[in-house]
Order: C-alpha cells, then sequence, then structure tokens
C-alpha cells in the first residue's frame, strides 16, 4: 500500500480522500495539517496532493493585501515547507485549484488576483446554486497532460478567482480556457512528476471523465514507477 501525503484543507477534505478511494492500487492517506504542524510526516509518504482553499497571500508574489479576500499564512508557510521536502525527495506532486496557484508561487511564479476583475470572465462557482460550474478547456497537444487525458477538449469544473500569471520556474502551461486563463501547469522536464490543475478532478460530476479519473491513475502511477 502506498502512502500520500494530502494537505490539510478547512472544508471538504473528504472529497480528496473519497477520490483516493477510486486508485487502481492501495492507498493510505496522510493528512498533512498546518494545524499539527507535522510536515514532517510527509518525509514517509511517497507522493503529494496539494488540496484547494483559501487565497494564497499576496506578500508571496510582491502584491498588496485587497479587501474581501480570505488568506492563511500559517497554511501558505506550512505548504511551502511541504514543498521543500517533496522537492528535495523528488515525490510526485498533484496541486488542485489552490495548490497549482502556491506551487507556482513557490516557484517564484505570481497570480491573476482575480480573473473577473483583469479579465472580465467569471470561473467561481454559480452564485446561484452553489455549485461548481462547468466550461471547457483546451488542452497542449505536446504536453504531458495531453498524454495523460488523450484529449484537446474537456469539460471540467471550476470555481476559482484566481490563476497563474507569470509562471514559476520549472513549470510549462498545458491546458486554459477560451478566455486565456491557464487551466493547467506542468514540470517542463522529465526528471520529476509535477501536475497542477486548476479544477477539482475529485468532485466532477463524472468520475470516469478523463479530467479526473486518468489524472489520478497517472499520479497513482508516477509514485508506483519511482
Amino acid at each position: 500500500m502506498i502512502k500520500i501525503g494530502v494537505s490539510y484543507c478547512d472544508s471538504k477534505l473528504e472529497n480528496y480522500l473519497n477520490w483516493l478511494k477510486r486508485s487502481p492500487v492501495g492507498v493510505e492517506p496522510v493528512i498533512l495539517s498546518y494545524k499539527e504542524l507535522n510536515s514532517d510526516d510527509l518525509r514517509k509518504c511517497d507522493g503529494l496532493i496539494l488540496t484547494g482553499g483559501d487565497d494564497v497571500h499576496p506578500e508571496f508574489y510582491g502584491e498588496p493585501e485587497r479587501e474581501g479576500d480570505k488568506y492563511n499564512r500559517e497554511r501558505d508557510w506550512f505548504e511551502f515547507k511541504l514543498l521543500d521536502i517533496a522537492f528535495s525527495r523528488n515525490l510526485p506532486i498533484l496541486g488542485i485549484c489552490r495548490g497549482l496557484q502556491i506551487t507556482n508561487v513557490y516557484l517564484r511564479g505570481n497570480l491573476v488576483f482575480d480573473i473577473q476583475t483583469v479579465i472580465g470572465t467569471n470561473h467561481r462557482k454559480d452564485e446561484q446554486t452553489g455549485e461548481d460550474r462547468l466550461h471547457d478547456i483546451f488542452v497542449i497537444d505536446d504536453s504531458k497532460l495531453f498524454n495523460i487525458v488523450g484529449e484537446k477538449r474537456g469539460t471540467v469544473n471550476s470555481s476559482h478567482h484566481q490563476s497563474a500569471d507569470r509562471l514559476g520556474e520549472g513549470l510549462r502551461v498545458n491546458a486554459k480556457c477560451e478566455d486565456g486563463v491557464i487551466e493547467g501547469l506542468e514540470w517542463e522536464g522529465d526528471d520529476r512528476f509535477v501536475m497542477l490543475v486548476q479544477w477539482h478532478p475529485e468532485r466532477m460530476r463524472d468520475f470516469n471523465s478523463a479530467f479526473s479519473k486518468k489524472l489520478l491513475e497517472s499520479f497513482i502511477s508516477s509514485i508506483l514507477q519511482k
């Protein structure tokens, strides 16, 4: 059985744990929490999932705080420590929503602070129903993501208001939305597995979608191949 570190989030953590139960091999999740300061538990894990949640504090990429945005510096610092460990041990990393954003910032990238303000489109969940929006994304055809999902276009869920802007060192874009918003990033080289997606594969309506099922399978496969 493989052990996968899962960064603690204040809501919907169960979605990630249930998603891991769909793994083709047995998985033991290890919850890594800024409340417990147990980052060293990652050293006994085989991979890392960085989950969704509050915005990364803008001080980490040289921008001011903005009224109404929710931040958690304790979680930011804790997840930077997780990334230190994961990169030093070459652990496979899967970043989801905020997980994409904090990894991009960790690698000295920055973020679009609010998509609707800067670009004029809305990627947040539906205000009336409270459910994730759905939209199409376009996968770069020479990307690792394309090799995983085998599709140039797919429908994914959306529940975010920020996105990657300047890319972190070592990252490349693997998917965009029609409005130009970056929907996925990945490690440029072949020396490590770092897959970062802006959608939520752990709570898609269709778990058989390649953008959920094959993403999980590729993450697990990268662990088994190490």
